[in-house]
This record gives structure tokens, C-alpha cells and sequence, in this order.
């Protein structure tokens, strides 16, 4: 017999928020003890290494010919696997629009005490998004993440341009 949370089904995104939040308060430990400039090359060089290792997962990929629909489709597996709940506005010559609702990143800012948006948007826009764009080029290197709007309240959503560069 299978027992019964006495709180019903629980949300695993509460679970990804959680690890999120233990994540950025050893981050903000280990910057308090290295210093901000060795705590994030330590940071970049785990970034990569996580690059190198999703790249692996999603090799199948690397077989689609078109450069948005692949990093698109790098993205939907990386962000989704992250619990991050988003659609994909419109496509176009300027890349495609991508609108992040429900996030567990954001929401583990709040959870430990950072309710300051300018500086949640600086850790997405140093920290969150040059992660996933690692992970972008190693798809093709040309894929660029820019943040067009920050969220003001867990309610709003964020947006993200995804983009080819010409050349390269």
C-alpha cells in the first residue's frame, strides 16, 4: 500500500525552485569567500563543462539543417528539463520571441530574499543567459539569447529573442 502525502500531489517544480535556491545561496557563499572575479571564472568553467555534457545529451540534434529550429529545439529540451514554462511567440527575420512564464529561477530569487529586480535581471543576464548560450553554440555559434523584457512580478513574463548572427 502506497502512502499519501498528508498536503495531496505535490508541484515538482517546487522541488527544481528549491535546488535553484540552494544553488544561488552557495554561489553567493563562495563569491563572499573567493571574491566576485574567481568566483565567476570558476563559474564560467563549470558552465562549459555543463555545455560539453548537454551537448552530448542532445546530439541527435546537431542533424537539423535550419539554425533557429535547432536552437529552438536545444532550447525547449535545456529550459524545459529546468522547469522553465514558456511559448514560443512568432518567428521571423529577427529570430524568434520567446515568452518565459513560470520560472523556478526567478522564483528562488524570491525565495531567498532577492527581491530587488534590477539585480535579478543582472544574474539572468550574466549568470542564466550566457548559460544557455553556451549550450546554444555548441549547436551552431552564431545562436544568441537577448533579454528584450525582465519580469516586474512573478505574474509577468519575461522575453527572450533568439537569433542567428549574420556571418560567422
Amino acid at each position: 500500500m502506497r502512502s499519501v502525502s498528508p498536503l495531496g500531489e505535490r508541484d515538482p517544480f517546487n522541488g527544481v525552485r528549491r535546488v535553484y535556491a540552494l544553488c544561488f545561496l552557495f554561489l553567493m557563499e563562495v563569491i563572499e569567500r573567493l571574491g566576485t572575479d574567481r568566483a565567476l571564472e570558476s563559474l564560467s568553467r563549470a558552465v562549459e563543462r555543463q555545455a560539453e555534457i548537454v551537448e552530448k545529451e542532445l546530439s541527435s540534434l546537431k542533424g537539423m539543417t535550419d539554425s533557429l529550429e535547432r536552437g529552438l529545439e536545444v532550447y525547449r529540451c535545456f529550459m524545459g528539463d529546468l522547469g522553465v514554462q514558456f511559448t514560443v511567440e512568432k518567428e521571423g527575420e529577427e529570430g524568434a520571441l520567446i515568452r518565459v512564464g513560470r520560472c523556478p529561477i526567478y522564483e528562488a530569487y524570491l525565495d531567498i530574499g532577492l527581491e530587488c529586480g534590477f539585480w535579478m535581471e543582472g544574474l539572468c543576464t550574466h549568470i542564466t543567459l550566457p548559460s544557455i548560450e553556451a549550450v546554444l553554440r555548441r549547436f551552431d555559434p552564431r545562436l544568441r539569447l537577448l533579454l528584450e523584457r525582465y519580469r516586474a512580478s512573478v505574474e509577468e513574463p519575461c522575453l527572450v529573442r533568439m537569433r542567428v548572427e549574420k556571418g560567422g
